[in-house]
């Protein structure tokens, strides 16, 4: 049964949801990918006593990282703690992380798709529902909070393979050896997510994004036809719910078309992709995000600056976001960080 609570929600003209929408705001917003981890000094301190999904279990560990970025840097938007595979588990696949995830067993067969449990978002997402809530409270009403979700593809590449790989060939395989078996495994895991779409929006999330970390292996083909309508339905969800909903795709450029063509309002570009390029490729309507290349944060300060100015030029001054075309890397010095954060802030108007 769904808990009915209030939806507080950042203040109509925080800069990230004015350009979000499309518009000039008061000052270029930032937030940055994986703005939460490793990187961060505060952040090492709460994970020593925790492993990483204790911590995103615990809403008051998650909560505490989710915020910090926010205290050091100043950013226009805050990005739930979690993990695209928190969902995993719930479904029914045991989970760790070693570092990197690996299940316990693979989804391969149809018999294994039917297996597979849709979620109670209330009951099977609890604490991170109560991190959005939290964390919502703790904002000024002119930061955004952001959640997010895997896009089905990107989830049935982990759920197929079991763990990382390069290319994901296992997962292509079933794609094209046994088409309805992967369209029925896409179909029961955008039915898990769209639930928590939905309810983390109303647990206060201003924006969803929909991270299609994976979809760059796919041909263009492929993703229109097959993959990129699962993800419009969390877009959609989002929507619907009065969030803003942001589409990242992970190596975007063979995929700008269909990105143009769905419903998000932002579309997150990786750092392989010109933002000009983008910008004459998308409606006018469209609001860009990105797209700083992450091991620009390893650059001199100078060079730095002038990678951060570039991808701002590009954009432009209205409908843009300016983040990284991937996550912080651990290694990144948080200076780094604060220098780009200050250098996109100055790129304007």
């Amino acid at each position: 049964m769904s808990i009915s609570r209030p939806t507080v929600r950042a203040a109509a003209d925080a800069p990230f949801l004015v350009a979000a929408r499309g518009g000039l705001p008061s000052r270029r917003p930032v937030w940055i990918m994986r703005q939460a981890g490793r990187y961060l000094p505060e952040y090492r301190a709460v994970r020593q006593t925790r492993t990483f999904l204790q911590m995103c279990y615990d809403a008051d560990a998650a909560t505490e990282v989710t915020l910090q970025p926010i205290r050091r840097y100043g950013l226009d938007a805050a990005i739930l703690f979690t993990d695209l595979l928190v969902p995993v588990p719930p479904m029914g696949i045991e989970l760790a992380f070693d570092p990197a995830p690996v299940l316990k067993r693979t989804v391969r067969t149809r018999a294994d798709v039917d297996a597979l449990r849709v979620p109670d978002p209330e009951r099977d997402f609890a604490p991170m529902l109560a991190t959005a809530a939290q964390v919502r409270a703790a904002l000024s009403p002119d930061v955004a909070l952001i959640g997010f979700v895997g896009a089905p593809f990107t989830v049935a590449c982990y759920l197929v393979e079991g763990k990382g790989s390069k290319n994901w060939d296992l997962a292509r395989r079933l794609l094209h050896g046994e088409p309805a078996t992967f369209d029925a495994l896409l179909a029961k895991i955008t039915d898990a997510l769209l639930p928590l779409v939905q309810a983390l929006a109303d647990a206060g999330c201003d924006a969803v994004q929909v991270f299609d970390s994976w979809a760059g292996v796919l041909a263009a083909g492929d993703y229109v036809k097959r993959c990129a309508p699962w993800t419009e339905r969390l877009l959609a969800a989002a929507r619907q719910r009065g969030a803003i909903a942001i589409d990242y795709v992970n190596g975007a450029t063979q995929h700008v078309a269909a990105m143009a063509d769905s419903c998000a309002e932002v579309l997150a570009v990786d750092w392989r992709s010109d933002l000009g390029f983008f910008r004459r490729q998308v409606p006018a309507t469209k609001a860009l995000q990105g797209n700083l290349d992450p091991t620009a944060l390893f650059a001199s300060e100078a060079d730095l600056r002038s990678q951060v100015r570039a991808c701002c030029d590009a954009a432009g001054p209205a409908g843009h976001v300016f983040n990284l075309g991937h996550g912080v890397l651990p290694e990144t010095d948080p200076d780094q960080v604060r220098i780009a954060v200050d250098e996109a802030r100055r790129a304007w108007p």
